[in-house]
């Protein structure tokens, strides 16, 4: 059988079909309710490899890792009967859940040039936190970018999911205003569509218009639930626009009001990039009672053998804000231990932790010269460039925030 995209699919149940076509639509648009769909087609066809890899992706993008791995393992157990396309793609949900961003992001390449409309695949590689974004290139950016543009002859015109993606790219590379056109478009095609909204936020940050996001957010967001994967982070550029416009308060209360107390019911990654980075943006603007022991204790339940170069930035800017040399120097332990092993990006981090640690000595001078090597290379962090941007924000400063009580 085929899904809607014209893609195989091995089953007999016509049922079962429907619900994994819904349930890859909803988890490409981050919506809730793909896990049940996935779920749900798996209960219709218990031998639907695709609907259990599915449920392993989402629920490792949760933190949820026993049911990933669960998940995981009965979907190769099913990949015997499927087609090329199913064994491929479960071998790219693989690489992806293992935490192998270089040899996943190769698999993805050859992957879409075989099967260029298998729309499940092609979400591994378009996020923020995706294969190219974390593979450690320094043209990562535009790799994607010459990838979605080659896919729209694959996909209905003015496909909206592809158009956002596509404009996102050109946002992210300059091109602000076509870029952030074409996310305008798709969104206004397709409202229901979190990426598309998240997409829509980087338009408006990059564009210098603040105020313009949030007055978009309020009217899309009464379309979302609370337990939907982006509404954490929708937020977390609400108050990145806030201090864009000078109403530092404003950002402090959907800070402590908002944003923090939503991180026990978030995917525990977005919480810890969203929270460290926008308390440490608030203590660079000597704003008082900001709630770092409330997401040092989250960050130290969920991550506490430390994370991937992105997460060590983050984790280093707690270490540093409690003045905790420790734990900083342990930052650094981690990521010499990922840039031996062949991390091309653990030595921006790094460079990171070195400036970090400059700062909390008062050697601003060799503090400004180790984040200067960061924001060289910053962008094989991954991440998008608003997050990046705290790089040069601290650079800038010479300092970083006052010290944090525990």
């Amino acid at each position: 059988m085929q899904d809607s995209l014209g893609n195989s699919v091995t089953t007999a149940s016509d049922a079962a079909l429907r619900l994994l076509d819904n349930a890859i639509d909803m988890h490409a648009r981050a919506w809730p309710g793909a896990l049940d769909a996935a779920e749900a087609a798996a209960r219709e066809d218990p031998e639907l490899a695709i609907a259990h890899a599915l449920q392993a992706l989402i629920h490792g993008m949760w933190g949820r890792r026993a049911a990933a791995d669960a998940s995981m393992s009965r979907a190769l157990q099913l990949a015997r009967g499927c087609s090329a396309r199913e064994k491929s793609l479960l071998e790219l949900l693989e690489h992806v859940l293992r935490g192998r961003m270089q040899a996943g992001l190769a698999w993805l390449l050859a992957h879409m040039r075989r099967f260029p409309s298998d729309l499940l695949a092609m979400t591994t590689g378009v996020g923020a936190y995706g294969l190219f974004a974390f593979s450690g290139r320094s043209d990562h950016n535009e790799q994607r970018l010459l990838l979605l543009d080659d896919l729209e002859r694959h996909y209905p015109p003015e496909y909206p999911w592809l158009l956002a993606n596509r404009g996102w790219m050109r946002i992210e590379l300059g091109s602000v205003n076509e870029g952030l056109e074409m996310a305008l478009r798709a969104i206004e095609s397709r409202p229901e569509n979190a990426h598309n909204a998240h997409i829509v936020a980087h338009g408006f940050h990059e564009a210098h218009r603040p105020a313009d996001y949030l007055a978009f957010l309020p009217g899309w967001l009464e379309r979302y639930l609370e337990e939907g994967l982006m509404w954490g982070h929708l937020q977390w550029h609400a108050a990145i626009a806030e201090l864009a416009q000078g109403s530092d308060e404003a950002a402090l209360r959907r800070c402590r009001d908002t944003i923090v107390p939503h991180l026990t019911r978030g995917a525990p990654f977005m919480g810890l990039a969203d929270g460290p980075s926008l308390l440490w943006s608030l203590g660079l603007r000597d704003l008082s009672g900001l709630p770092w022991d409330v997401v040092v204790r989250y960050a130290s339940e969920h991550f506490p053998n430390g994370s991937n170069p992105f997460g060590e930035l983050h984790l280093a800017m707690l270490a540093a804000a409690l003045r905790d040399e420790n734990a900083l120097a342990q930052c650094a332990k981690r990521l010499e231990h990922l840039a031996t092993g062949g991390s091309p990006n653990a030595r921006a981090a790094l460079s990171w932790v070195a400036g970090l640690q400059s700062l909390m000595e008062d050697d601003q001078d060799a503090g400004e010269r180790h984040l200067g090597e960061c924001e060289e290379e910053a962008v094989r962090l991954g991440g998008s460039t608003a997050q990046r941007s705290i790089i040069a924000q601290t650079r800038q400063a010479r300092r970083i925030p006052a010290p944090a009580s525990r």
